[in-house]
């Protein structure tokens, strides 16, 4: 059977009209689904964080609250979860060296300590602005001047 162009166009403007689904493949996962898993939330709470990667038992912040990129993998999981561990470490290095008068600024401690790490991990987004943020944030809340 042959089509003409004029009947394919209407058929077209038909399908349009009634906003019949195109065909598609299997759905995507939501983004952010995979740290959701019961995996992930274990090897969040194996390390100490809530199983959301919230804050954990020692109240600093968790991947979550770094605003680190969702993993979408095991691999990516575990470097999630190593980023938020190593920027605590700085995190506690710049509150010390502050309180021990080694910087009289938190930028100062941010840039030389935070900083560095978060480079170290930027394919987990911890050098993105949020993760500066979240960490100057949580230097001028402890009370020390950026």
């Amino acid at each position: 059977m042959k089509i003409t162009k004029r009947q394919l166009r209407r058929i077209i403007r038909e399908a349009e009209q009634l906003e019949l689904p195109l065909p598609s493949g299997p759905p995507e996962p939501e983004y952010g689904e995979f740290a959701r898993s019961p995996e992930v939330q274990q090897m969040l709470m194996d390390a100490g964080f809530n199983a959301d990667g919230s804050f954990g038992a020692d109240g600093y912040p968790g991947p979550s609250n770094w605003q680190l990129y969702s993993p979408e993998n095991f691999e990516d999981a575990g470097l999630w979860i190593e980023a938020a561990i190593s920027m605590n470490e700085a995190l506690r290095k710049a509150e010390r060296d502050l309180e021990s008068g080694v910087y009289q600024y938190a930028s100062d401690a941010w840039q030389q300590i935070i900083s560095p790490v978060q480079q170290s991990f930027a394919s987990t987004g911890a050098a993105d602005t949020e993760g500066r943020e979240v960490a100057g944030d949580w230097l001028e809340k402890a009370g020390w001047e950026w």
